[in-house]
């Protein structure tokens, strides 16, 4: 299996209360990935200084502009052959690099696969929970 070049991007807008455990996984990740960037969407809260503080490269949309925005201009600043987006609330496993180059070995003309969120929300808080436990039972069904 050839090895792919991953580069992850994380939209983040005031998402300090989840971002460093979202970073402390990333950090896990074995193999882990060329490079990983927090894209900032105007944040008011410390969410910068905790990517910074985690030695993460950060950009930023300059102000609210949304999700897609950050996606968008995290890709851009970005170099490797395939761009795995992140959200500030979401834990990925250790092996989810190692599971998406299989995944990529196993079909060539693969051009795009999207994780499923699993029935065990790392996130403690209501929204998250119900947003996790709703998108596993779609992309499930």
């Amino acid at each position: 299996m050839s090895k792919l070049s991953v580069s992850i991007v994380i939209p983040v807008r005031n998402g300090v209360g989840h971002l460093e455990s979202c970073l402390e996984h990333v950090q896990r990740l074995d193999p882990p990935p060329l490079e990983c960037l927090v894209a900032d969407d105007g944040s008011d809260d410390a969410s910068m200084k905790v990517a910074r503080r985690a030695g993460f490269r950060v950009v930023s949309t300059g102000g609210r502009r949304g999700p897609a925005v950050a996606r968008n201009l995290g890709a851009r600043n970005c170099q490797g052959d395939i761009l795995f987006f992140v959200d500030a609330d979401v834990l990925v496993a250790p092996d989810a690099l190692r599971r998406l180059e299989k995944t990529f070995a196993a079909d060539p003309g693969v051009d795009a696969v999207i994780g499923s969120y699993d029935d065990a929300p790392g996130s403690p808080d209501f929204p998250s929970q119900y947003r996790n436990l709703l998108h596993c039972y779609i992309h499930q069904r």
